[in-house]
């Protein structure tokens, strides 16, 4: 049999839903360095609205492309699956200090998009020092990401008294289909832990919401080393959650599993099978997991030695391995962000350039047949 799927990838600067700069046959710019005022475009997350509306999330760093410093978060819109992307909104502007790490989740039922997020007036080196706080914010739309309600502080809900960096995502939360938790909305984080008399240690760890965004739990963190993540529905009562290894790492990706919702997860290990540098990664389910029914599973990260080589994976099997991959793009790329399009077709949001990774966030498409066995 064979799965068609087309991967969407992202590549040249959007003004208008009518006017797109299309650089080739399969690539369009959506976030382009040094344009619409910003120096540096970084940290990708997309998610497909209920109407069928893609938004494409980044940080849009005003002066430099370090991680700290004036950052805003900026997003862009396609009613065309990617065709033609919207001019870019500022969705959310702290005046000269770091707003990031965008991590949307839909509510299918409402239609609500929840966006959650990070800020500071600090450095990640200030914040493990103990210098600072590191807050973290929710805010939603209720007409497909055109206007957005004032952000509101969730810190006290999802950050515990010993961690200082933090950081949601970065790409996509969910929202589970099927099993005990249905309709739970689980987000990915991580954070730096610090106790008493032990070296600190990043993690990563969840959390879920059972109210519609309300009110937030925070699920179990990792063990030492896990960083940024992303998590997807793998079968019913069964989740997946793929993991950075910032520490720790055997240059490959880590994952570990839960069968509550994302509130207790199994212990922590190495896939032989996906290679990665300390960088981000995303993942996602290709179709909703029914009657004991496995997921397909896509996968992306920069698997070229280094950050490079933008890969996608493919496991039918609950992620036990990963039998096809496509390289998107064999040159510099780093973070990235997965959607799904229908049952057989996904969108990749990734970071990528020539002489370095940073130089844009493209769009392109191309139609890549995967076999199954």
């Amino acid at each position: 049999m064979i799965l068609r799927i087309f991967f969407f990838v992202l590549t040249a600067a959007f003004t208008k839903f009518s006017a797109v700069e299309q650089v080739s046959d399969e690539r369009v710019t959506v976030f382009e360095s040094g344009l619409d005022g910003y120096h540096t475009f970084r940290i990708p997350a997309i998610i497909k609205s209920t109407n069928g509306t893609l938004l494409a999330f980044a940080e849009g760093r005003k002066a430099r492309r370090d991680d700290f410093g004036d950052i805003d978060i900026v997003l862009k819109r396609s009613a065309d699956d990617g065709k033609t992307w919207s001019e870019l909104h500022v969705v959310q502007d702290d005046s000269l200090w770091q707003v990031g790490n965008p991590c949307p989740v839909v509510d299918r039922k409402s239609g609500r998009i929840f966006l959650l997020f990070c800020g500071s007036h600090d450095s990640e080196d200030d914040l493990i020092a103990g210098k600072g706080s590191r807050e973290i914010y929710l805010s939603f739309s209720d007409d497909d990401g055109q206007t957005w309600s004032h952000r509101r502080n969730i810190t006290a809900m999802t950050k515990k008294v010993n961690w200082r960096w933090y950081a949601t995502g970065p790409c996509s939360g969910l929202q589970i289909h099927q099993g005990k938790y249905k309709d739970r909305l689980v987000v990915p984080a991580n954070h730096s832990e610090h106790n008493a008399g032990e070296q600190w240690q990043y993690r990563a760890h969840s959390l879920y919401s059972d109210d519609r965004g309300l009110t937030w739990k925070i699920g179990e963190s990792s063990e030492a080393g896990g960083n940024e993540t992303q998590i997807a529905e793998v079968a019913p009562d069964l989740l997946m959650q793929d993991v950075r290894m910032q520490q720790h790492g055997q240059g490959v990706r880590a994952v570990r599993f839960s069968r509550d919702g994302g509130a207790t997860w199994s212990p922590l290990q190495h896939d032989p099978d996906r290679p990665c540098p300390i960088c981000q990664g995303s993942l996602i389910s290709l179709n909703s997991p029914n009657a004991g029914k496995v997921n397909t599973l896509i996968a992306s990260n920069p698997a070229g030695g280094g950050r490079k080589g933008m890969t996608l994976r493919l496991s039918e099997d609950g992620g036990k391995s990963w039998y096809k991959k496509q390289v998107l793009h064999a040159g510099p790329s780093a973070y990235s962000g997965l959607v799904k399009l229908n049952d057989d077709t996904v969108g990749c949001l990734f970071e990528m350039g020539i002489e370095h990774a940073y130089e844009r966030i493209v769009f392109q498409w191309c139609a890549i047949v995967l076999l199954r066995n």
